[in-house]
């Protein structure tokens, strides 16, 4: 009798865990995304020649996305989302209006997260952002895409007293636009190796440069000016998924009014910038534009 009291239990043991199992299985295949609102949380990229968008969903349902794409332009976008089944709905603020989009998701991995408009639209692939990689090589620049925006009322930046560009004390906004940060974006990576010690190796205008640089994560900071440390650009940086191309992102930061502190300083022949009016200069320049950011795309040689 003991015997069978314990071929018995043994028996129903197995049975429950069979059971069990067959539930689980059960509950993967009722709810297929389970895992998509778990998956979803981290950073993102898509860039390609017609589309360059960066964008972090967060872990408190937390919306951003910066970058420019067809249709919509260039874009700046803060505000939540959330996962219904396999739907992802994104709230945000454009101007003055509240915007709801919703995308169907055709998948989300580990790398990787698909998702398209509608059954009949082109599948938009996203590839998760690598937070730890080597940013060691010689890279040539690809493309770029700026977006200046003035602050409301603004329409030029006041220089300090006694310092003048083309004859005045202000320099208009109109001066400062994207395609001259493009253009310069272009020179200063033309021909730039990211080495091992430090070392920002680059030509500009045909003249070797030696600037020093950090990366910590995704945070890369870079000189401006050889053998000065007042001028350092901070910017978000990381991989393709190949590793064949390096994106750079540069928001708006005091350190861009460094790019002009030279070019200003030709036209005032015998006046540099004291310490003091530096630092009115890159007050003005923060109040005087809401936007002013740069993405790079950087090709791996």
């Amino acid at each position: 009798m003991k015997t069978f009291r314990i071929l018995g239990m043994a028996l129903v043991a197995v049975v429950l865990g069979f059971t069990m199992s067959s539930c689980e299985n059960d509950d993967d295949e009722v709810n297929p995304y389970k895992d998509y609102p778990q998956l979803i949380v981290g950073k993102w990229f898509s860039i390609n020649p017609n589309a360059s968008l960066y964008t972090v969903y967060g872990l408190d349902k937390s919306y951003y996305q910066i970058g420019y794409a067809p249709g919509n332009g260039w874009r700046e976008r803060i505000g939540t989302y959330e996962i219904s089944d396999n739907k992802i709905i994104r709230k945000f603020v454009d101007g003055d209006e509240e915007l709801t989009s919703t995308y169907e998701i055709v998948d989300i991995t580990a790398d990787e997260f698909v998702y398209k408009k509608d059954a009949d639209a082109d599948n938009y692939v996203h590839y998760r952002v690598k937070e730890q990689f080597d940013i060691k090589g010689n890279y040539s620049y690809l493309n770029s895409v700026a977006r200046v925006v003035p602050a409301e009322g603004k329409t030029a930046l006041q220089l300090p007293e006694g310092i003048l560009f083309n004859g005045e004390n202000t320099i208009p906004v109109e001066s400062l636009n994207g395609e001259r940060i493009i253009d310069a974006s272009k020179a200063f990576f033309a021909d730039a190796t990211f080495a091992e010690d430090g070392k920002l190796n680059h030509t500009m205008n045909g003249e070797a440069k030696v600037k020093n640089y950090t990366l910590n994560g995704n945070n890369l900071v870079f000189n401006l000016y050889e053998g000065s440390d007042v001028y350092k650009i901070n910017a978000t940086s990381f991989p393709d998924e190949d590793g064949d191309r390096l994106f750079i992102i540069m928001p708006k930061q005091a350190a861009w009014i460094g790019g002009f502190v030279s070019i200003i300083e030709e036209q005032n022949e015998g006046k540099k910038f004291s310490e003091a009016q530096i630092a009115e200069l890159e007050k003005e320049f923060m109040e005087t534009f809401e936007t002013f950011t740069v993405i790079l795309s950087l090709s791996k040689k």
